[in-house]
């Protein structure tokens, strides 16, 4: 009996340890749950925060990429401005110089023709051929080229020979020049006869031409009738003083 009771007691105190250390126990797991817990939560937390970080540094780093394309495309524009601008002047220098050159060389070229055209007129001057005295003009016989019609058709060639139908209607009396040694025009002795009954009337260089007669003879050619001529107003010795 004591036995029995020994073992009773034995056990009972063995199953209130084991009832003891399982509540324990299920305290410790309580606890260790809420430390896990606080620690997913905390982990949660951090996560979120560096995501924010991350998040902000990305955007930072988009802006900082974003300004520094920006200043990027505004300095490959200043550039560009500033060849364009450079090419452009280059440009306008270019032209402006080939101007300037191809002035110079007209200038060059006229002044070469000029240069040339008074060696060639300075050789005629002295040529016996190209020039005419004076003396072999006054004196010609004047002809009338086309009476009929009057100046309506005179001009309208170059008289190199006197015709055979031009009328001779008076003479050269003389040759009329300017201050500057230019040939004006001529005065012609028009009808009478033997120097009786004659009119003298001035012809300017425009109206007449001078035609030769022979190499040392000259003419000249009107295209007014003695009549018309005879008409006009008389250069006598008192006109001239």
């Amino acid at each position: 009996m004591i036995r029995l009771t020994t073992s009773v007691l034995a056990l009972t105190i063995a199953a209130g340890g084991a009832m003891a250390e399982s509540h324990s126990n299920m305290e410790d797991a309580e606890q260790n749950l809420e430390n896990a817990a606080e620690e997913t939560g905390q982990a949660i937390e951090n996560t979120a925060e560096a995501t924010e970080n991350a998040a902000e540094n990305a955007a930072q780093a988009t802006e900082n990429a974003a300004e520094e394309a920006g200043q990027e495309i505004e300095n490959a524009a200043d550039e560009t401005g500033q060849a364009l601008d450079e090419a452009a002047d280059e440009t306008a220098q270019a032209a402006e110089n080939a101007a300037e050159e191809t002035e110079q060389a007209a200038e060059n070229a006229g002044e070469e023709l000029e240069q040339e055209a008074n060696e060639v007129a300075d050789m005629e001057m002295f040529d016996p051929a190209q020039l005419i005295r004076t003396r072999d003009i006054t004196g010609g016989p004047v002809y009338s080229v086309d009476g009929e019609n009057g100046v309506a058709n005179f001009g309208a060639e170059t008289y190199e020979t006197v015709g055979d139908d031009w009328t001779k209607i008076g003479e050269i009396e003389d040759i009329v020049l300017s201050k500057d040694g230019q040939m004006r025009g001529v005065v012609l002795e028009i009808g009478g006869f033997l120097d009786i009954g004659d009119k003298h009337v001035f012809m300017q260089m425009d109206d007449v031409q001078l035609v030769a007669v022979d190499d040392k003879t000259y003419s000249i050619a009107v295209g007014q009738s003695e009549e018309e001529l005879e008409e006009m107003e008389s250069v006598d010795e008192g006109f001239w003083n």
